[in-house]
Protein backbone atom coordinates (compact mmCIF):
# COMPACT_ATOMS: atom_id res chain seq x y z
CA UNK A 1 0.00 0.00 0.00
CA UNK A 2 2.71 2.47 0.80
CA UNK A 3 4.26 1.88 -2.19
CA UNK A 4 1.69 1.87 -4.36
CA UNK A 5 1.20 5.74 -2.34
CA UNK A 6 4.76 6.65 -3.08
CA UNK A 7 4.49 5.74 -6.96
CA UNK A 8 1.59 7.57 -7.29
CA UNK A 9 2.97 10.57 -5.85
CA UNK A 10 6.54 10.36 -8.14
CA UNK A 11 3.79 9.82 -11.26
CA UNK A 12 1.98 12.89 -9.91
CA UNK A 13 5.16 14.95 -9.03
CA UNK A 14 6.39 13.91 -12.62
CA UNK A 15 3.39 15.54 -14.33
CA UNK A 16 3.28 18.42 -12.01
CA UNK A 17 6.62 19.13 -13.69
CA UNK A 18 5.82 18.60 -16.76
CA UNK A 19 2.88 21.14 -17.29
CA UNK A 20 4.58 23.38 -15.17
CA UNK A 21 7.61 23.55 -17.92
CA UNK A 22 4.77 24.16 -20.56
CA UNK A 23 3.09 26.72 -18.57
CA UNK A 24 6.64 28.78 -17.64
CA UNK A 25 7.23 28.53 -21.37
CA UNK A 26 4.33 30.02 -22.49
CA UNK A 27 4.76 32.68 -19.52
CA UNK A 28 7.42 33.43 -20.88
CA UNK A 29 6.62 33.45 -24.29
CA UNK A 30 3.64 35.96 -23.23
CA UNK A 31 6.39 38.37 -21.42
CA UNK A 32 8.76 38.44 -24.54
CA UNK A 33 5.94 38.90 -26.26
CA UNK A 34 4.75 41.98 -24.12
CA UNK A 35 7.82 43.22 -24.67
CA UNK A 36 8.50 42.91 -28.29
CA UNK A 37 12.01 40.81 -27.28
CA UNK A 38 13.11 37.69 -28.89
CA UNK A 39 9.55 36.28 -29.23
CA UNK A 40 10.08 32.99 -31.56
CA UNK A 41 12.69 31.94 -29.58
CA UNK A 42 10.20 31.95 -26.75
CA UNK A 43 7.67 30.74 -29.12
CA UNK A 44 9.78 27.63 -30.11
CA UNK A 45 10.51 26.72 -26.74
CA UNK A 46 6.86 26.43 -26.04
CA UNK A 47 5.64 24.61 -29.13
CA UNK A 48 8.70 22.07 -28.45
CA UNK A 49 7.74 21.61 -24.97
CA UNK A 50 3.67 21.58 -25.25
CA UNK A 51 4.49 18.66 -28.36
CA UNK A 52 6.31 16.32 -26.07
CA UNK A 53 3.71 16.66 -23.42
CA UNK A 54 0.54 16.35 -25.73
CA UNK A 55 2.88 12.94 -26.67
CA UNK A 56 3.26 11.87 -23.85
CA UNK A 57 -0.69 12.04 -22.92
CA UNK A 58 -1.28 10.85 -26.32
CA UNK A 59 1.06 7.55 -25.77
CA UNK A 60 -0.92 7.08 -22.33
CA UNK A 61 2.44 7.80 -20.58
CA UNK A 62 0.88 11.28 -19.01
CA UNK A 63 -2.43 11.59 -17.62
CA UNK A 64 -3.93 14.73 -18.48
CA UNK A 65 -7.71 15.98 -18.67
CA UNK A 66 -9.34 16.41 -21.72
CA UNK A 67 -9.31 20.46 -20.48
CA UNK A 68 -5.50 20.40 -20.74
CA UNK A 69 -5.18 18.66 -23.30
CA UNK A 70 -7.49 20.97 -25.46
CA UNK A 71 -6.13 24.17 -23.56
CA UNK A 72 -2.29 23.40 -24.00
CA UNK A 73 -2.86 22.70 -27.95
CA UNK A 74 -5.25 25.93 -28.43
CA UNK A 75 -2.10 27.65 -27.32
CA UNK A 76 0.07 25.55 -29.32
CA UNK A 77 -2.37 26.14 -32.59
CA UNK A 78 -2.39 30.10 -31.88
CA UNK A 79 1.46 30.33 -31.25
CA UNK A 80 1.93 28.23 -34.44
CA UNK A 81 0.07 30.75 -36.62
CA UNK A 82 2.04 33.59 -35.59
CA UNK A 83 5.08 32.20 -35.91
CA UNK A 84 3.64 31.49 -39.23
CA UNK A 85 3.17 35.20 -39.92
CA UNK A 86 6.35 36.59 -38.58
CA UNK A 87 8.05 33.99 -41.31
CA UNK A 88 6.17 34.61 -43.88
CA UNK A 89 6.52 38.41 -43.30
CA UNK A 90 10.49 38.18 -43.15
Amino acid sequence: MNEDIINLNVTIGSISKELLDVQKSLEAYREKQANQEAVDDAAITFVEKAELVIEKAERGELVLTEDQVRRIKSNLGKILQKLKKTKSSD
